[in-house]
């Protein structure tokens, strides 16, 4: 998913030598210089205040240890929307999912300029996740306007038109590409829901549902293929707003085999369950966010860890494929800019930036 920028190629040498002179790791006055060649570096997504319309995409450059903020809105001279959910870089393009404002921005990830909005016109109401599915097909899932009511969109990627929307569960969420099928994770949303779902990418059609535990949220494969599912649980309250015990279920994390579910590990909380599932370049290492910290456990284990890798609240979290560095985001609240932070595999930290508003997660 690394990318390459030949944007204002004749200027190169310029662009970099004035890039070294006036910035630092932060831009202090909002202007940011001509990005680097983006196989150098990777976005951070800012979601921003929810119907504030701030959200801002910002990028780190490895090479040169610096971030450059607000990089749509440089590149487009407008502002991205209000509340970016996701984006994910495919086929030299990136697809920036903006949930509260109903659309998808496409850009080129040469020089960050816009190539298309797919947006309420094409039946997108809340999108959360894309994935690429061919060089002329990509899925959205999308919450529906209810916040329940799930599909994912078909997009044909030539012409930027909703195709066809496929019937899934409640708050359809996180998708991967795997065995030429797309897996969707229903969440609930802003109700209840306990499935992955299996779209055959030929036909576009649902053929599996997978039940696999209350509320699942992220999706990844690891080095021998096999699925992985992180779920949230339910939490069920009593008439007093004290939990229900008895009624709720714990958070956990799930291994799919087969179609079916092959080991399931549950959360100790209640209250709280694993979320934002990534693993580690080599596919050896599942990495997770978990009640206050993130935590890490190798795919042969058999039991979740007692102690996280890195202590904290973090509101964003992903994995630098490159370097297989942990990154997390940090939002102090949701009108002041926040910051995300790089740590080493091993969970020592390394340096922190300054970046925009909440930011919650990155795309490579």
């Amino acid at each position: 998913m690394n990318s390459k920028l030949y944007f204002f190629r004749n200027f190169w040498a310029l662009s970099l030598l004035l890039a070294i002179f006036f910035t630092s790791c932060t831009d202090d006055d909002g202007v940011d210089p001509t990005p680097p060649q983006t196989e150098e570096g990777y976005f951070i997504v800012n979601e921003g205040g929810f119907g504030n319309a701030n959200t801002t995409l910002s990028y780190y450059d490895r090479q040169n240890d610096t971030i450059l903020n607000n990089i749509f809105q440089n590149a487009n001279n407008r502002p991205l929307g209000d509340q970016t959910q996701s984006m994910t870089v495919f086929d030299e393009r990136g697809f920036i999912v903006v949930q509260n404002s109903a659309k998808i921005e496409v850009i080129n990830r040469d020089d960050f300029t816009s190539l298309a909005t797919i947006g309420p016109e094409e039946g997108v109401t809340s999108p959360r996740y894309f994935v690429g599915v061919s060089p002329s097909k990509g899925y959205v899932s999308d919450w529906g306007a209810d916040g329940v009511s799930g599909t994912v969109k078909v997009i044909d990627l030539n012409s930027y038109e909703v195709t066809a929307t496929i019937l899934v569960g409640q708050g359809a969420n996180h998708l991967i590409l795997h065995d030429s099928d797309v897996y969707v994770t229903n969440n609930g949303g802003y109700g209840y829901d306990s499935t992955v779902m299996v779209i055959d990418t030929q036909s576009d059609s649902v053929v599996d549902t997978i039940t696999v535990g209350d509320n699942p949220g992220s999706i990844i494969v690891d080095a021998n293929g096999d699925l992985w599912v992180a779920g949230s649980g339910r939490v069920v309250y009593n008439s007093d707003y004290t939990i229900n015990e008895a009624e709720s279920t714990p958070g956990f994390l799930a291994r799919l085999e087969d179609g079916k579910v092959a080991l399931k590990l549950e959360a100790e909380q209640i209250s709280a369950g694993p979320a934002d599932l990534m693993v580690d370049p080599a596919g050896q290492n599942l990495i997770f966010y978990y009640a206050g910290g993130i935590y890490r456990i190798n795919i042969a284990d058999a039991s979740l860890p007692a102690s996280p890798l890195i202590p904290g609240n973090f509101y964003g979290f992903g994995i630098d494929p490159v370097r297989g560095e942990i990154l997390t985001g940090t939002a102090p609240d949701f009108s002041n800019d926040g910051t995300f932070s790089r740590y080493s595999p091993s969970g020592q930290l390394i340096e922190t930036y300054t970046v925009g508003i909440a930011p919650n997660g990155f795309a490579f």
